[in-house]
């Protein structure tokens, strides 16, 4: 009966702890938002949400909203290039206001930081607080009604083992056999915590190893963006050099003009028109992912340089037929 009645008496004294502790922990709530990133490939997404959780996204929010401290931005990407980016504050205002600002920073950055090839984040759930972080009773209570109970476990499982002491003379085969108990006892608690501190040590080792590894596949991919940026300016400079020859040549005397045809795909008489590379490129969907990336940039860097009827100047059918070709044959050609 003592036993039982120190047990539950530990077990109300943890329960007793899980309430202090939850009276004395801080009022934090959440608010998410959530930003569709474009393209939502699998080397962009993770570059986006690689700056939202940047130091220079916190700094800047701190910043504009006059904070004392830089908030903590969490990002979380989801299905179809989705990314849910999270801020606590003590109060589910603040929250929502720190976190809507995030998403403003955010966005302006990734303009900024992504030109080439373009990458745009557009907001698709304004910030919204989303639940209350702390105090949370249920968990505290939990753990401390559970160390409690260990606790009563543990004393009652003394008090019991006490016996009272009499003139007769102890059962040596008795105490050698409860010495034996609390050798193996003692045993499996010295196993058992030396297998709990090699789990914590791996668990430290998988951290450092993933961190490193999205480190490494942070700088690839900004040396992959660096490369495409050198390789699409080193084009650029090549067709205005092209441009300026064709301008110095004299101009040839203009053919006579054939009988207009109008077949789908086929190019104007000024050139090829952004049209009809569209429509070679949907007809080409069966081609890789990489070709139809590298396809999607020239026509958006195309678009520069036609006319408001999407005519491309003359200049660019070499540029057009290495890119795009082979390509349909002109009328009469």
């Amino acid at each position: 009966m003592r036993a039982l009645l120190v047990a539950a008496g530990c077990l109300v004294a943890g329960l007793a702890a899980g309430a202090i502790w939850t009276w004395a922990q801080s009022d934090r709530y959440r608010a998410d938002a959530r930003v569709l990133v474009r393209p939502g490939t699998d080397r962009i997404v993770p570059a986006v949400e690689a700056l939202a959780e940047s130091s220079l996204v916190e700094s800047n929010v701190a910043q504009t909203l006059h904070l004392s401290t830089p908030p903590h931005v969490s990002a979380t990407s989801g299905k179809g290039g989705v990314l849910t980016v999270s801020v606590e504050a003590e109060s589910r205002e603040r929250a929502r206001q720190i976190d809507a600002e995030a998403v403003v920073i955010l966005t302006q950055k990734v303009a900024q930081r992504f030109k080439t090839p373009a990458v745009t984040a557009t907001p698709l759930d304004p910030a919204h607080a989303a639940e209350q972080t702390s105090p949370s009773p249920g968990r505290n209570l939990l753990i401390t009604g559970l160390i409690g109970l260990v606790a009563g476990i543990a004393a009652a499982a003394a008090i019991t083992m006490q016996r009272p002491r009499s003139s007769a003379v102890t059962d040596p085969r008795v105490e050698r056999r409860l010495g034996e108990r609390i050798d193996e006892v003692s045993k499996r608690e010295r196993v058992l915590a030396k297998r709990a501190g090699e789990l914590a040590a791996r668990e430290r080792q998988l951290e450092l190893r993933a961190e490193e590894e999205v480190a490494q596949r942070q700088r690839e991919l900004e040396g992959s963006l660096a490369e495409r940026q050198s390789d699409l300016e080193q084009r650029d400079a090549e067709l205005k050099a092209r441009e300026e020859e064709l301008a110095a040549e004299p101009e040839p005397e203009p053919e006579p003009e054939p009988e207009p045809v109008a077949p789908a795909r086929q190019r104007t008489a000024g050139g090829w028109t952004l049209q009809a590379l569209e429509s070679l490129v949907r007809e080409r969907s069966h081609a890789g992912p990489e070709q139809q990336e590298e396809w999607t940039n020239y026509l958006f860097f195309l678009r520069e340089h036609a006319d408001a009827d999407g005519v491309l100047p003359a200049s660019f059918d070499q540029l057009v037929n290495d890119v795009f070709g082979p390509l349909p044959l002109r009328n009469g050609g």
